[in-house]
Order: C-alpha cells, then sequence, then structure tokens
C-alpha cells in the first residue's frame, strides 16, 4: 500500500508531501491513528524512515478540508518499532525503537543506536535531533557513548579541515 499527501509532521527539515509505503495500514478513527505493519517506509524529500511498524498519530479532533486521505488532518506524531531506521544526506541512523514529535520537531531513538556521519561512527542507547535546530544528542545509557572519528586527510596526509 502506499499513501501520498501533506502533512504538517516534518520528517525531513524540508516539509512537503510524505510518502508512505507499508504490507498493511490500519486505520483506527475513535483513535485518530493509522497503523503501518510490515516493510514501512515513510520518506518525505531527501529523508526516509523505515521500521517493521509505524503508528502516526493525528492532532486536534474531526475532519478537516485538507484532511487528506485518513480524514485525520495534520501528524502530531510517530511512533516506529523493529529494526528502525533514519536516513538523510547528512546521517544515517538506527535503532530498536524511534518515536517523532511534531511539537518539537524531534526524532528520538532508543535500544542498540548507531549514528552515522560520513565516515565517523557513534553507538549508544538514546539518540535525539531537534530537527528545526540541527541538534543531536547521543546518550550511553548505562554504559558509555562510542565513537570513532575519522579525520580528514590533507594531501601530504597530515590531518586537518579544509577551508575555502
Amino acid at each position: 500500500m502506499c499513501l501520498a499527501g501533506h502533512a504538517a509532521a516534518q520528517v525531513s527539515g524540508q516539509g512537503g508531501p510524505i510518502r508512505v509505503n507499508a504490507d498493511r495500514s490500519e486505520v483506527i478513527e475513535r483513535q485518530r491513528q493509522v497503523v503501518l505493519i510490515d516493510n514501512v517506509d515513510i520518506m518525505q524529500g531527501d529523508a526516509r524512515l523505515r521500521a517493521n511498524r509505524v503508528t502516526i498519530n493525528y492532532a486536534g479532533s474531526g475532519q478537516t478540508e485538507t484532511s487528506g486521505l485518513t480524514g485525520f488532518g495534520d501528524i502530531s506524531s510517530m511512533e516506529a518499532v523493529g529494526e528502525v531506521y533514519y536516513v538523510t544526506p547528512e546521517i544515517k541512523a538506527t535503532g530498536d525503537r524511534g518515536n517523532y514529535d511534531a511539537a518539537s520537531d524531534t526524532i528520538t531513538l532508543t535500544g542498540d543506536v548507531v549514528l552515522i556521519r560520513g565516515e565517523d561512527v557513534a553507538t549508544g542507547k538514546r539518540l535525539v535531533m531537534k530537527l528545526s535546530e540541527g541538534r543531536t544528542v547521543l546518550d550511553g545509557g548505562d554504559g558509555q557513548v562510542q565513537m570513532q572519528i575519522n579525520p580528514s586527510q590533507n594531501n601530504d596526509g597530515s590531518a586537518g579541515n579544509e577551508t575555502n
């Protein structure tokens, strides 16, 4: 199944239509939810969210004129479970569970979290990405955050940042 429509939620910082693919969807009208089951793939602009199951929660009450296919209006939050994968051109992040909160424009991944930016890799237990602020925080839970940072190399083999 594929759904496409406009929503106030942001899976990417770009906004625009959100395209949804899943093996199955269930609309739960009283709870203002859409549950996407198996092979869930949500895309907006250049951002992608994949998981085994995603529950989309809608804001407000009743149908709106711009309510789209579900009739519920704007997305307030999304909850992802099972092999959660979030990717943009800048980062790749994986975890066991994920949550998107539209009010704070925040994505949170928990469980065994891996964050990759370029060739740098960080692991922890909780990743919070504040999309509108461009801020990312990784917490190690009961352990420590582990990172492998690969500095860029100049042509002469020395580490350093290139400036233009």
